[in-house]
């Protein structure tokens, strides 16, 4: 059974106090670690959050002291458990604190080790002699007394942990005394308890972004709309040229000279910018801008920071969204009521807007423009070609992704200028710009000429017509006029300011004696015709104004008078108010029948003149192809006398040899320039024999237009007209087709065969032959023509006969008129 402790008392109060000992040292051990651990994580965190803002850094990010804070805490939680908790639940029994004394104080000898170890009262088992035990204890006991704590406890590890913990104690002391609210606020930085930056010379504030304010009115005055951040996030738009506005107070700080932007963008692109100071301080604040790179067509998205001294404006985030846009314009059209020709409803026409698309003048346009996303409206700005504005509401579907315009009446070309906004307040920056060209309604383009009529007429004579109407939407009607004017028109029965009319002395028109116009004169002095023209816009007529006259569609026509005539067109255009379109106007002169025959025949003077001249010209012609001709021969017989000299001698023929290859070459290229030199000669009778053709097909064709007039006008004979068609054109037209053409034919197959003499000499000698048939038959024609121009000489004395023969008798009347008259008075 377990012996009853016989420890000595002063062995078991030593070994009590050497336990307490232990448990205070471990208490103030780890106590000290933990100081020493919390005052460094204090002061680092202080060195890492403070001093970067004195030399223009920034404060440790939340995060960082966030892992700070987890790193002290941790460790501190280390040493508690490790240090505190780990050595303080270890127990202390008597022979291990009895080793610890020996192993300091040798001189026990193991007394002491011994004496506890077989004191203990539960140890059994143990052999030893109860005398020695006894004597063991009692040296053990007398030796306590000697027992130096401070040799058993090493006191470096305390002495080292004050020694650290002191000084940064002190220093949390003297800041606490120093500046009370830099140790608060460093206390709450480093604990996460606040985020307020630590105070410095310089105060940043931010503005924010002033963007341009796209308008739709090219001319209007430019705006700026300040956009700022919320909780330091905004969003521009792509594309947008912003300038960012911060300010700097001046009243409590220091104004940097400099504040700088630091950027990042979202592909990873970094950069930096200068902001320039923006005029004096201004109600304690001085302005900085930064109006350039990176916010100058902003393209992406980017984080920014602002450095001024030693104030920061950190982490500001720039969001680059796409603005609205107009993904597609579609245009629908409904033309005017006179351009359509069915009754449907709906457009006439539905397309795509695309450059240069122009609508036909009226229409009714309606414009459907479809947003790249929801839209709050769109700006816009109308104005037609000559600047003139247009106010037309604007309608948004319910989706409010599609915009309607409508344009009621389309009447000139229109510059839309359009500018999207969307819901979030973003607008596109540039303005879109469609134009829509307008297809006037042109008037109808109409022409007339007159057929076989001259720049005369006599009263009875027919007006052979044809005329040409083209119009973009055909011609809704095509009349003629044939309107008379001077004498004889509509003012000539007016009484002039002498009180004579007419020419008649005693101011009674033709003889009546109130003045009453005459069933003549109250006829209309113009007449008109409708005409309807085939599918190409050409129609045909003829006035006849001895018909006309005699239906009483128009006065009767005096010599002495003109007529005007001229074709009017009109469309199917009702938009507003159009004359129809007139025609070029013809103005004939009214003549008697000898007048218009002596105007014809002076022409027929002229065509004498002509052939004349057309006689000589083809003289010359034979005369040029003859010295060709003969130029050949001559050039054929030399060749022939010289092939006959040179059937000399032997001893003769060495001649050309001696001359050597010279003379051979200078043979040769006189033979070249000669043939160039026939060639052109032949050239140029060749066109001379085309512009004789052409001639004489032109007063061929004169005739024939100077019988056409004959006939139209009704002062044909078949005398004259067959003295005219048969004995003058019908020969010359048969030159023309005969001996003129063989001619041409000739000098062609001349001209083919220039280089063969032979062959060119008989074309030539042919040609020569059919020049002295057209010679021969122009010739014919021109004394045929002199005979005629003998017979109208006769005719023209004649005319003068009668001419004096009506003088004399309008005289004799007048003097009879006179002579009655003078009985009265």
């Amino acid at each position: 059974m377990p012996r009853e402790t016989r420890l000595d008392p002063k062995l078991v109060s030593l070994l009590r106090s050497l336990r307490g000992r232990v448990r205070r040292y471990i208490v103030w051990d780890s106590l000290l670690a933990i100081a020493a651990v919390v005052l460094l994580g204090f002061w680092i965190g202080l060195a890492l959050d403070f001093l970067p803002v004195q030399i223009g850094g920034t404060e440790m990010p939340r995060s960082a002291r966030t892992v700070l804070l987890a790193a002290v805490g941790l460790i501190v939680a280390a040493v508690f458990v490790r240090s505190f908790l780990g050595r303080m639940m270890r127990r202390l029994p008597d022979d291990s604190l009895a080793l610890l004394v020996e192993r300091h104080h040798p001189d026990f000898a193991g007394r002491l080790v011994t004496t506890v170890q077989l004191c203990q009262p539960d140890r059994s088992g143990d052999a030893h002699a109860e005398g020695l035990l006894a004597i063991v204890h009692r040296e053990a006991v007398s030796m306590v007394d000697r027992v130096d704590p401070d040799r058993i406890f090493r006191r470096d590890p305390l002495v080292k942990k004050v020694v650290l913990v002191i000084p940064l104690a002190a220093a949390v002391v003297v800041l606490a005394a120093v500046s009370p609210p830099t140790l608060l606020q460093a206390a709450g930085r480093l604990s996460l308890w606040t985020d307020v930056p630590w105070p410095r010379k310089a105060s940043l504030e931010m503005v924010g972004v002033e963007l341009p304010k796209v308008s739709a009115q090219e001319e209007a005055e430019p705006v700026t709309e300040l956009v700022t951040f919320d909780e330091k996030k905004m969003r521009l738009p792509k594309g947008s040229d912003g300038t960012l506005r911060i300010r700097a107070r001046a009243d409590e700080a220091e104004v940097p000279d400099l504040c700088t932007v630091y950027y990042q963008t979202d592909d990873g692109t970094r950069g930096q910018a200068n902001m320039r100071r923006i005029g004096r301080v201004v109600d304690g604040y001085q302005a900085f801008v930064l109006d350039g790179v990176p916010l100058a067509g902003l393209a992406d998205s980017m984080t920014i920071s602002i450095h001024g001294l030693d104030d920061r404006l950190e982490d500001y985030r720039i969001e680059a969204v796409e603005p609205p846009a107009i993904a597609n314009l579609r245009v629908e059209i409904r033309y005017p009521d006179y351009l359509r020709r069915h009754s449907a409803q709906g457009p006439d026409l539905e397309t795509e807007y695309r450059a240069g698309l122009r609508v036909r003048e009226g229409s009714e346009v309606t414009l459907v423009a479809s947003g790249s996303r929801p839209l709050a409206g769109i700006d816009l700005d109308l104005r037609d070609d000559r600047g003139n504005r247009s106010d037309v509401p604007l309608e948004l579907s319910e989706d409010r992704t599609r915009a309607t315009l409508r344009l009621d009446d389309f009447r000139s070309a229109t510059t839309i200028r359009a500018i999207p906004r969307g819901m979030d307040g973003i607008s596109a920056q540039a303005p879109f710009r469609y134009y829509l060209g307008v297809v006037l309604d042109e008037p109808p383009d109409v022409s007339v000429k007159l057929a076989g009529i001259g720049s005369a007429v006599t009263p009875i004579a027919r007006i052979p017509l044809r005329t040409s109407v083209e119009d973009d939407y055909g011609v809704r009607r095509l009349d003629v006029t044939v309107a008379a004017e001077g004498e004889g028109d509509e003012d000539a029965g007016d009484t002039d300011e002498a009180g004579e009319s007419n020419g008649e002395p005693n101011g009674e028109p033709n003889g009546e004696p109130n003045g009453e116009p005459t069933e003549s004169e109250r006829r209309p002095t113009s007449a008109s015709r409708r005409l309807d023209p085939d599918r190409d816009g050409d129609a045909e007529t003829v006035i006849d104004l001895r018909d006309l006259a005699a239906e009483g569609g128009i006065r009767e026509l005096e010599p002495g008078q003109s007529l005007r005539v001229y074709a009017e067109a009109s469309d199917g255009y009702d938009l507003t108010p159009r004359d129809p379109t007139r025609s070029e106007v013809f103005r004939l002169e009214v003549v008697t029948p000898e007048e218009l025959l002596a105007l014809l025949e002076r022409r027929e003077l002229s065509f004498r003149a002509r052939l004349e001249q057309t006689i000589d010209e083809t003289r010359g012609l034979r005369d040029s192809i003859e010295s060709v001709r003969r130029r050949w021969l001559d050039e054929a017989e030399q060749e022939g006398d010289g092939d006959e000299a040179g059937e000399t001698p032997a001893e003769e023929s060495d001649a050309p040899a001696r001359a050597g290859g010279a003379e051979e070459a200078g043979g040769a290229e006189e033979a070249d320039r000669e043939t160039q030199v026939r060639r052109l000669r032949v050239q140029q009778a060749s066109l001379q024999a085309d512009k004789t053709s052409e001639e004489l097909s032109g007063i061929v064709a004169s005739l024939g237009d100077l019988l056409e007039e004959m006939v139209n006008n009704r002062v044909d004979s078949i005398d004259r007209r067959e003295r005219i068609g048969e004995g003058v054109r019908t020969p010359l037209r048969a030159v023309v087709d005969g001996p003129m053409t063989r001619l041409r034919e000739q000098l062609a197959e001349a001209l083919e065969s220039i280089d063969d003499r032979e062959v060119a000499t008989g074309k030539a000698a042919e040609a020569v032959d059919s020049a002295e048939q057209v010679l021969l038959d122009l010739t014919a024609v021109l004394e045929k023509m002199l005979d005629l121009e003998s017979y109208n000489e006769i005719l023209d004395l004649f005319r003068g006969l009668i001419d004096d023969q009506e003088k004399l008798l309008e005289e004799t009347k007048q003097q009879q008129k006179r002579s009655v008259l003078d009985l009265f008075d």
